[in-house]
């Protein structure tokens, strides 16, 4: 090997031993003081490290859960969410009687809703973190997180109805009505609470009046005068519909 080649490999070899940081032992309570500290001023690559100290070194120590339910928090910090979800897997297959447990189940969840991706794509992931909010309101019934994750779920919800509405409009682009009918009435069906289920109606209500069955599409209209954002595109198709009988 030439000689500036070996400096080289020398001296990127030394540059990443100094960029990470040596901790020094400590006795459990410390190690965990420490950690935290590090976790706290947002120094998530040290905080890393102080805590899989603590899970290796002190595995028998009372601080070991706190590190492990820590070690998760920071890789969720760190938007780093399938690591998460490693690290909450961890504790609630590990530590049942930890006070952590319930969080964990909770930031598990925030962590699979986080990392799936917008309603333009498949949304698998979106409705494996629905099951696991499910999965946590089923296992905490009174938690004081009910209603945040009650939020998460509707948030969720909301983005598998608008991936079902833009595949009806979609089918209305296409000039297949019928096809965009069946996405519709799945989404009224299937996410009567969420944002997309008004449009839904109102795209379902065009349909109805384009092949001339104006109950229908008068009965969908009538429920949208209820909703301030349709109220008026409402009455103006309610208007047309009732001057031609």
């Amino acid at each position: 090997m030439k000689k500036g080649l070996k400096l080289v490999i020398l001296l990127v070899f030394f540059i990443g031993m100094c960029s990470k940081q040596i901790l020094t032992p400590l006795a459990p309570e410390d190690e965990f003081e420490r950690a935290m500290e590090f976790f706290k001023n947002k120094k998530y690559d040290i905080a890393i490290q102080a805590f899989e100290r603590i899970i290796f070194y002190h595995a028998g120590s009372e601080y070991v859960d706190d590190a492990q339910f820590y070690l998760g928090r920071t890789y969720f910090e760190k938007k780093d969410y399938n690591q998460a979800i490693v690290e909450f897997d961890y504790l609630i297959k590990n530590f049942a009687n930890s006070p952590y447990l319930e969080e964990a189940y909770l930031f598990r969840a925030k962590s699979a809703l986080l990392k799936s991706p917008s309603y333009e794509k498949d949304q698998t992931e979106t409705k494996e973190a629905i099951a696991l909010f499910d999965e946590f309101l089923t296992r905490f019934p009174s938690s004081r997180f009910t209603e945040e994750v009650r939020g998460y779920i509707l948030f969720a919800r909301d983005r598998l109805a608008k991936k079902e509405l833009e595949n009806g409009k979609l089918y209305i682009k296409l000039k297949e009505p019928k096809a965009a009918m069946l996405y519709f009435k799945y989404l009224i069906e299937n996410y009567p609470e969420t944002s997309s289920a008004n449009e839904a109606k109102y795209q379902l209500a065009l349909i109805y009046e384009q092949n001339k069955e104006l109950d229908e599409a008068l009965n969908l209209y009538k429920e949208l005068l209820e909703d301030v954002n349709w109220k008026a595109k409402a009455e103006s198709r309610i208007k047309k519909i009732e001057s031609k009988k």
